[in-house]
């Protein structure tokens, strides 16, 4: 019997390592794998935060392996099928997609300053949504925080249900603010361009979705925006937009955010890969205004500095790089990005590419 306990011990011992020991390989595991959202798209007008689902996602990096992704995109460069100016081949035709559809909205508020924004995706959504929840929940965000050494993932969905609107109706009967008198309502904006690269390369070429990624383009740019072209246009036709995952990403910004009812409510704030600079200037002199103390102030200014460098941040990476002088060299697919993004370029006061 004597022989027995320390046997017994020793096995449950064993268990509690092992338990822990494959704790901490599904934590390591976790960091180095992509945890994204999927919403159930709905036209009813309930309060309620869009639901989350994670998924996992097998991440692969293809930032340095430049031989594959110039051995797909060696394909002929070809010229432009629309003569004339943007402005000429856009207005009152078909060749452009149509400004102003009804696409998913998501407003984070922070109601003890009467400051709303409008999240759109590649507009450093993940950074803002943190900094919205921040302001909606200081001292538990801190607190939580600093417990668990938070993720974006983490700061990003710590406050969702609470602090989220899918329309503005349902904002303004929360905060009884019809007229949004004395609130903020801010979104960030970014050059059409820009932004399309820097999701090209994050949903194309740095993350895979599902089994055929990028309309089955694999890595192949000039299939995709082709592809993409047309799945707007049929889209745009038939009023009804599919919403996958990646197209969240590329639709375009006057899609979202009632623009077309609200444009001359909003304060738009022009995108800066450097948070530091005009972005954090922009943000912080409607902050101030709206009566967000100094000390706050100081710990957004911290989080925004010191780890700007998101998981989705495609900057200055070999992908990137290449995929931007392509498409700028290309004629044909400038034409056709142009023509997807148009009324962005015009209601958002960006200049178009040279040439148009």
């Amino acid at each position: 019997m004597t022989n027995i306990v320390p046997r017994i011990l020793g096995f449950v011992l064993f268990v509690l390592g092992a338990a822990i020991f494959l704790t901490e390989v599904m934590h390591s595991y976790h960091r180095f794998v992509k945890q994204s959202e999927e919403y159930s798209i709905s036209n009813s007008n309930t309060d309620d935060a869009p639901t989350k689902k994670k998924q996992m996602k097998a991440f692969f990096s293809l930032y340095h392996n430049m031989d594959e992704l110039k051995a797909q995109n060696s394909d002929v460069v070809q010229p432009r099928v629309l003569k004339g100016t943007a402005r000429e081949f856009c207005n009152n035709t078909d060749h452009c997609i149509r400004p102003f559809l009804n696409h998913e909205t998501r407003y984070r508020v922070a109601p003890d300053y009467k400051m709303a924004h409008c999240v759109v995706h590649k507009s450093m959504s993940t950074v803002i949504t943190g900094i919205w929840c921040y302001l909606f929940n200081r001292n538990r965000f801190v607190r939580v925080d600093k417990q668990m050494n938070m993720s974006e993932w983490d700061k990003e969905s710590l406050c969702r249900g609470d602090n989220t609107f899918r329309h503005l109706k349902s904002l303004q009967k929360k905060y009884n603010a019809s007229e949004m008198t004395g609130w903020s309502l801010s979104m960030i904006t970014r050059d059409p361009i820009d932004r399309f690269i820097s999701g090209y390369v994050d949903r194309c070429i740095r993350v895979a979705e599902g089994p055929s990624p990028c309309n089955g383009c694999d890595k192949n740019m000039t299939c995709f925006i082709l592809s993409e072209y047309e799945r707007f246009k049929k889209q745009a036709h038939k009023g009804v937009l599919t919403n996958t995952f990646e197209d969240r990403h590329f639709y375009p910004q006057n899609w979202r955010c009632d623009i077309k009812t609200m444009r001359n409510k909003y304060e738009f704030i022009r995108y800066s890969s450097d948070a530091s600079k005009e972005l954090m200037e922009d943000l912080f002199k409607i902050a101030r205004r709206q009566g967000i103390p100094e000390k706050e102030l100081e710990y957004i200014e911290n989080e925004l500095t010191k780890n700007r460098k998101t998981s989705h941040t495609t900057a200055y990476s070999p992908a990137r790089e290449f995929f931007q002088r392509r498409l700028r060299e290309s004629p044909l697919l400038m034409e056709y990005v142009v023509r997807m993004f148009y009324h962005d370029f015009v209601i958002l006061n960006y200049p178009l590419p040279e040439g148009f």
